[in-house]
């Protein structure tokens, strides 16, 4: 049989991956607890005293806070399994644990802006309640993490190695230190 795999390039060591650029500079986000929330998202958000979530491009911020990925769907960042264990909860919303299927990465600097016009078609200026949206071709979950120049991308484990092959070919990034 056919072996290709030499072609590939490895993963990039996500414990160090980083990528610096002039105007922007975009490192892997290790040891997040992520979780994936459906079913009735106001009583889960009350229960755990989250407040609101962020949409597409929304700000987050703190340890602990809520992204929405669909109409009845939240991703959960920093809300770890001894507060809420996975399954089925009385309050009508189910919970699961996401942290290993999903990379996570930050992109930092003025350039941001810059970057979001190279990777996806969605107006910064209204870009939805959704955070759920394709970024360079792929969904990923996008929106703003503590400041307008921090912006946080989660992207399934199994095509985060394209999407940081991306951002090495671009010229914001480009000519900077790789992180593979």
């Amino acid at each position: 049989m056919l072996d290709n795999s030499a072609r590939w390039r490895p993963e990039p060591d996500w414990e160090n991956a980083r990528l610096e650029g002039r105007t922007v500079a975009v490192r892997a986000v290790t040891g997040l607890a992520q979780r994936l929330v459906s079913g009735d998202l106001d009583r889960f958000l009350a229960r755990h005293g989250l407040g609101c979530d962020v949409g597409a491009l929304g700000l987050a911020s703190g340890g602990r806070y809520a992204v929405r990925v669909a109409r009845d769907r939240l991703l959960v960042v920093g809300l770890p399994a001894s507060e809420c264990a996975d399954g089925w909860h009385a309050d009508g919303y189910a919970v699961t644990t996401m942290g290993s299927a999903l990379r996570v990465l930050d992109a930092r600097g003025e350039g941001v802006r810059d970057l979001l016009a190279r990777a996806t078609t969605v107006d910064p200026d209204d870009p939805g309640p959704c955070a759920a949206l394709r970024f360079f071709g792929l969904t990923c979950t996008v929106y703003f993490h503590g400041d307008a120049q921090t912006l946080r991308i989660h992207v399934e484990r199994g095509l985060a190695a394209s999407l940081w092959e991306w951002l090495e070919c671009q010229p914001l990034l480009s000519g900077g230190a790789g992180g593979g």
